[in-house]
């Protein structure tokens, strides 16, 4: 049984590397990485509609529209609802983690022309500016989780375009008649924009399973994985309890991984 991942902003397929050794026997979760990321080019156009497009057109290509199980990261589940929306893949079950619908007040300072780009790359792109960033989330959160970890080696180019991107983002009220199983995840001391948008999924599906992960922000499946990767799997999760934070630094994929990007990746 084949089951989807679709990464968040400023990552790629390696965010779910962690769960690998949770998978159950009979599971193997594929990772696309979206145009722009995970060394990919980047879409033909910097547009919602554009990167949809060319993901759904690798997904038809792998025969992976219709996968029982879509698991989607921050921006990820957002262009997982609106694949969903438009009828291009299928599935039964959705499992929202952290999801970013709206898009952070306080990030509109990277979007603010020239001074706004310099200040991206002078607080993402170099390593003290990452240091002082995860110094900065700390606050109010348990987890000693790098969070700028996946920012390391990512396209800086295309991290900043979605980043542009994600000031358009559909208001979820657009995903109201979607009818599926659906379980949002989200970390206890997660960011409020996060909160806010996982919220505002639940106040449209009632019965949505939401989930809170203890002493998790935004990353749970790094901060939390044991925890996150049972409710994803439930009880058929490989591993042992108390390893929840065994995984906390993102690993390599293998190559004879199972959670693994697709072959074009």
């Amino acid at each position: 049984v084949s089951y989807l991942g679709l990464h968040g902003w400023g990552a790629d397929h390696r965010t779910f590397a962690p769960l690998e050794p949770f998978l159950p026997s009979n599971i193997q979760l594929l990772c696309p990485d979206f145009p722009g990321c995970g060394g990919l080019a980047p879409p033909r156009e910097w547009t919602i509609d554009c990167v949809i497009e060319e993901t759904a057109r690798t997904l038809k290509e792998q025969s992976l529209v219709d996968p029982p199980t879509i698991i989607g990261s921050c921006l990820g589940a957002v262009f997982a609802l609106e694949m969903l929306q438009l009828g291009v893949i299928s599935t039964q079950r959705l499992v929202i983690i952290d999801p970013l619908i709206f898009f952070p007040m306080y990030l509109r300072v990277f979007l603010l022309g020239k001074f706004g780009k310099g200040a991206y790359r002078a607080s993402m792109e170099t390593g003290v500016g990452r240091i002082m960033a995860n110094l900065i989330s700390r606050t109010n959160r348990s987890s000693d989780v790098d969070m700028t970890a996946s920012l390391k080696d990512i396209d800086h180019d295309s991290a900043y375009c979605y980043l542009k991107m994600m000031t358009d983002l559909p208001n979820p009220q657009r995903y109201s008649s979607l009818e599926l199983a659906v379980d949002i995840i989200y970390g206890e001391e997660t960011f409020r924009f996060a909160r806010k948008s996982s919220k505002a999924l639940k106040a449209i599906w009632e019965h949505a399973n939401e989930h809170q992960v203890p002493k998790a922000s935004h990353l749970p499946i790094i901060e939390q994985t044991e925890f996150t990767a049972r409710l994803i799997f439930g009880d058929n999760a490989v591993g042992q309890s108390g390893t929840e934070n065994s995984f906390s630094r993102q690993p390599e994929l293998r190559n004879t991984s199972t959670t693994r990007p697709f072959p074009n990746a």
